[in-house]
């Protein structure tokens, strides 16, 4: 996960190169009486909408976090379908419209700079990024905030704590009383001060510490920093008194919000159909001849308020997949069919639950439903799993897009931070974000099963 801020760094890289690209195209190509801005104005902002919004679905900001060969495949794609789009787009504009020469060398131009600055950015990685210098107020007694930290923002370094010794080696190093933070941060020259829920404040301290973050330095609560800039919930570090004292989580009460998304769900459906009927009537002709065994496979899920539901999908597994019981499903499960790793791969096989989008069971976006077999065992070992039970569960969503399939308890607690995250800050522009990156799952698949 990148931040916002390095996100929009990358972008701007990424528009200078389109606008790199269509001044030289349109020296190279176009007539010299003519501008490839002015003359052809339509052409050009198409190019750039096009380019950028596809580039985002795709992900193509993630470089430095990937293999290379990966970046490289999204550029591509993302280059492929942006002048494709932009092409078709501007063809109602017969004075705007590139011809094939000035399309083609726009592509390549196009593709050749974006690739270029993500080479060196890959290349000069270590030196590009600063990592965090970390002083925790409070005690990290089981070492959680250090493999938080660890998996959310590798690049972070620790350096203690402040607060009572003695706490075992889990803790890691005491640096000393919490009345001297604002000393030890300076002395020890960090950059984060970053406050745990135990953290041993009393006014005095919280005085210095405001006065601190007034005057530009970094501290923050653990948990809203964790939500900004991972954009997950880490469930070690909630309590009962934080998430009723903090925004959100508001759906439920929002009946506005409700209804608007509720309307999204039915309109997205219904035009998701027009594309979607002639691939799943494909999709069951295969699945008949493949393997034995009904096309749609039904089973109980649960849904909103923890009541069951049926959900329908096209069957990618044989159809004596679960003689024994319900099981996770495994990497390279023997279960499934052929052609049904293809459709799990990109998410196929979850396309007739539109019509559970239309019977008002699921929602377009939320978390992905579960068997009541492993939600009873799940609520019993992860605290706060209920909480993904009050909002509908969801065609795709947050937890979906961000991690990849679940197939282990922990999976299940790694995704429940996605799904509390969601559910926190549910709205109509992240729901719009989630479609943008389904697209991009979809074309580069991850983790499915």
């Amino acid at each position: 996960m990148i931040s916002s801020y390095r996100m929009g760094l990358l972008q701007v890289l990424d528009l200078f190169c389109i606008l790199l690209a269509l001044t030289i195209s349109g020296m190279t190509t176009i007539a010299p009486d003519l501008s490839v801005f002015d003359d052809y104005t339509g052409a050009s902002l198409f190019t750039i909408f096009f380019y950028m919004l596809f580039f985002y679905i795709l992900d193509a900001y993630n470089v430095g976090n990937e293999d290379f060969k990966e970046t490289t495949g999204r550029v591509l794609v993302a280059c492929l379908l942006a002048i494709v789009s932009s092409a078709t787009a501007s063809y109602a504009f017969q004075h705007w419209r590139f011809d094939r020469k000035t399309i083609t060398l726009l592509f390549a131009l196009s593709f050749c700079l974006s690739l270029l600055w993500r080479w060196l950015y890959h290349l000069n990685a270590d030196r590009l990024t600063h990592p965090l210098r970390i002083l925790l107020v409070g005690v990290d007694r089981a070492g959680k905030v250090r493999q938080l930290l660890a998996e959310g923002l590798p690049q972070a370094e620790i350096l203690g704590y402040v607060g009572e010794r003695d706490q075992g080696p889990d803790a890691g190093p005491c640096l000393g009383p919490p009345f001297l933070a604002l000393d030890i941060a300076q002395e020890k020259k960090a950059t984060m001060i970053l406050l745990l829920p135990d953290a041993p404040i009393d006014d005095d301290i919280a005085h210095e510490l405001l006065q601190a973050k007034l005057r530009g330095s970094m501290v923050v609560d653990i948990r809203s920093f964790y939500e900004h800039v991972v954009q997950r919930l880490p469930l070690s570090q909630l309590t009962d008194e934080w998430l009723l004292q903090t925004e959100g989580f508001s759906l439920n009460t929002r009946g506005s919000l409700r209804r608007l998304k509720r309307a999204l769900d039915v309109l997205i459906s219904l035009l998701l159909l027009i594309p979607a009927t002639p691939v799943m009537l494909l999709t069951a002709l295969i699945v008949r001849l493949e393997s034995p065994g009904p096309v749609i496979y039904k089973q109980d899920r649960v849904g909103l308020f923890e009541k069951e539901f049926t959900v329908y999908k096209f069957r990618s597994m044989r159809a004596d997949a679960e003689k024994d019981g319900a099981v996770w499903a495994s990497a390279k499960d023997s279960r499934v069919t052929f052609f049904g790793r293809f459709i799990r791969k990109v998410r196929i096989d979850e396309l007739p639950q539109i019509w559970n989008i239309l019977k008002g069971d699921m929602s377009f976006i939320g978390p992905r439903p579960e068997r009541m077999t492993f939600v009873q065992k799940l609520k019993e070992t992860i605290p706060y799993y209920s909480l993904r039970h009050t909002v509908k569960p969801g065609l795709t969503g947050w937890a979906q897009v961000c991690y990849p399939y679940g197939a282990s308890e922990e999976d299940a607690r790694r995704k429940l931070e996605y799904d509390l995250y969601y559910i926190k800050n549910m709205s109509i522009l992240l729901d719009i974000n989630i479609i943008f990156k389904t697209i991009g799952v979809v074309l580069f698949p991850k983790g499915a099963r």
